[in-house]
């Protein structure tokens, strides 16, 4: 481990996913400790392999709308993305994890979703937003 000029210790990743020309906006770590899922500014959501640093399958995509936040529910089933651009809707998406596929949705923010978190009990998605306001 080298030292930066602050005299923390410096980490260098164990893996780095390429393949997004975009920025990834968000990360989350899957329960099975194999695989993370990153979403982009271009509206993309990948799924990576991180033994092989590989993507895995194809990508879930909402052209018009860029993912901002991320967040996996506590049973690791269900992941929210919270996202919005001037040309879509500002709005949280509930994906099934195993099927990659949006099992809900819905709008209320006026502007970037910008924060999300899950209840305890993985019941309720509270979101934050660029508009001044919070959600659940």
């Amino acid at each position: 481990m080298s030292s930066s000029t602050s005299g923390t210790p410096a980490i260098t990743p164990r893996r780095t996913m390429r393949g997004r020309a975009e920025w990834v906006t968000g990360v989350v770590y899957l329960r099975d400790e194999r695989h993370i899922v990153t979403g982009s500014s271009d509206g993309s959501l990948q799924l990576w392999d991180l033994e092989s640093g590989a993507q895995v399958g194809g990508e879930c995509r909402d052209e018009y709308n860029i993912v901002w936040s991320m967040a996996l529910s506590p049973n690791g089933k269900t992941m929210a993305n919270g996202g919005g651009s001037e040309r879509a809707n500002y709005n949280v998406r509930l994906w099934d994890i195993e099927t990659r596929k949006v099992i809900s949705k819905w709008t209320g923010h006026t502007d970037v979703v910008c924060a999300l978190c899950w209840s305890v009990d993985g019941e309720r998605v509270a979101s934050g937003s660029h508009d001044g306001t919070a959600g659940v």
